[in-house]
């Protein structure tokens, strides 16, 4: 059975029910691309951005796939799918795809005529040497999964996995891997790991400029990009931290887009007649996560602690201060996901919490370890938290690092014992449990482990639905995780930029895609 898609995709939360027609019965995606852009870029963009960037980014094979991280990729590559304005699983390299009825066999057809930025033809063999290439979150899981991947013609690549894997798709959307972030083979093969690092190439719609740690990505645009080519010339990536700097240079005209307002800087913004507010939308959800929980000596260890936690928060302050315009959250899938589980939200009730750990056999609180915030400009949001268990009695040791230090050890397991403010991105709740139970995952409680296996070896799309309600049901009672509030990231616009740069895509939270922007003439 095929399925086409074009220039008109319906909202994402379609398309993974399409999915999941699919592993059922084979199928296939298709989609074109847009129209070629007739005038030569022209002009200079710069934007002030609140987080910072590593240079491990800057590789699809060693990109971390999470949100700060996403920008890198829109930016200077391409894959076979990712979510765009029009859907989640648009078509890019791979103009179409084909799923076997048992979800062993995925055969992609790349889409003829991309060139990476050196000139170099995009091929089957660029997308295999990317694939094993990989070494980024749940590659082991991928690779070990792999019993053979081969080119069929050099626009046609097939992968064949030892078992079914039907979440494979998935596990190719920003937010649960790279993989399908294609690199170039023989320019790699040339320059060498390092030298590829030093100047990357890509298949995006901007080369390859400058890259300087904590300061700026610069990029320049590439004509040939096979959607569009890009109206703005340059595009300059500043990374400032302070929100007052990223403001004043909004205002001076030292930057046309500003990130993260919040608190004094969102009022003050408000205010300002020559810059304009606009609001992403985002696939954050902010929990907390609570790595002790699987050590029978820690307090974290009683789920009437962990359950306690959750009720000294008041998310409704919480989200009003940090996230204008958003609220509490109960549940950790995105509305509209047809196999998230919805719960009631946890409300702000410290008394139950102090009887709840008095029960747990804590009448005076107890010191609950390590905690570490969410990066840079969520730092404030994260201390709250830490109030709110104050005042019940639960003191914690807040360690603060910057977006690449944060990941970095989140990432690499770091945080075991510790707590930490995290968020999954991946568009749906299997990719989300994914990010927690999968190789960055920090434990598993036994009845949750053998449903999540179940449902990975599952292909039936009934008893993957029973399934994964069961896992969520169980997550909930146990309190593994502490739902807390959706995410918003208001910024300054200046009055060069043209409309609004945000789409209407959650998964895309930054100005993406590139090659859309423009200037105001």
């Amino acid at each position: 059975m095929k399925h086409r898609t074009k220039g008109t995709m319906k909202p994402w939360r379609i398309w993974i029910l399409v999915i999941v027609g699919i592993l059922a019965m084979g199928g296939m995606f298709s989609g074109g691309a847009r129209d070629v852009q007739a005038a030569p870029p022209a002009g200079t963009l710069k934007q002030a951005i609140h987080w910072g960037l590593s240079a491990d980014w800057l590789d699809p094979a060693t990109n971390s796939s999470l949100i700060p991280s996403q920008i890198v990729l829109y930016f200077l590559h391409d894959a076979l799918l990712k979510p765009m304005p029009d859907g989640t699983f648009s078509p890019c390299l791979a103009e179409s795809w084909t799923i076997s009825p048992d979800a062993k066999v995925y055969e992609f057809k790349l889409r003829q005529g991309v060139k990476f930025h050196n000139g170099d033809p995009l091929t089957a063999e660029d997308v295999i040497f990317s694939f094993w290439r990989y070494k980024a979150g749940q590659a082991k899981i991928i690779h070990d999964r792999t019993e053979k991947i081969e080119a069929v013609n050099p626009h046609l690549v097939r992968i064949r996995f030892k078992s079914a894997f039907p979440d494979f798709l998935e596990y190719l959307l920003p937010g649960a891997t790279t993989i399908a972030w294609i690199a170039p083979k023989k320019y790699i093969e040339k320059v060498g790991e390092a030298g590829y690092k030093k100047h990357p190439i890509g298949a995006g719609p901007y080369k390859f400029v400058e890259f300087v740690a904590g300061q700026r990505l610069v990029g320049e645009a590439f004509p040939e990009f096979w959607r569009k080519a890009p109206s703005i010339k340059r595009i300059e990536i500043h990374i400032v931290s302070e929100p007052a700097t990223r403001l004043a240079m909004a205002g001076r005209g030292e930057a046309d887009i500003a990130t993260l307002m919040q608190g004094v800087f969102y009022e003050n913004l408000k205010k300002d007649t020559k810059l304009r507010m606009l609001a992403p939308l985002s696939p954050s959800r902010w929990m907390v996560y609570f790595t002790a929980q699987f050590d029978p000596k820690s307090p974290w260890s009683d789920p009437r602690v962990r359950k306690a936690a959750s009720l000294a928060i008041d998310r409704q302050t919480l989200a009003d201060i940090h996230m204008p315009g958003c609220g509490p959250i109960g549940s950790l899938g995105l509305p509209g996901d047809p196999m998230a589980s919805d719960f009631p939200v946890d409300p702000y009730d410290p008394e139950k919490a102090k009887k709840l750990l008095a029960e747990a056999g804590y009448p005076k609180g107890f010191h609950g370890g390590k905690f570490y915030p969410y990066e840079g400009g969520y730092w404030p949001y994260g201390e709250q938290v830490a109030n709110y268990w104050k005042a019940i009695g639960i003191s914690v040791d807040t360690v603060l690092y910057d977006r690449p230090a944060w990941f970095a050890n989140r990432q690499g397991g770091k945080m075991k014992g510790g707590i930490f403010i995290d968020n999954s991105q991946a568009p749906t709740i299997g990719g989300r449990l994914l990010y927690l139970f999968g190789s960055t995952g920090y434990g598993n409680y036994p009845d949750v482990q053998e449903a999540w296996d179940k449902y990975n070896r599952e292909t039936s799309p009934k008893v993957r639905k029973d399934l994964i309600t069961r896992i969520q049901k169980l997550i909930y009672d146990k309190t593994m995780f502490i739902p807390l509030t959706a995410t918003n990231s208001p910024a300054a616009f200046g009055p060069r930029v043209k409309g609004n740069p945000y789409r209407i895509q959650p998964m895309i939270w930054f100005t993406a895609p590139f090659e859309d922007m423009e200037l105001v003439s």
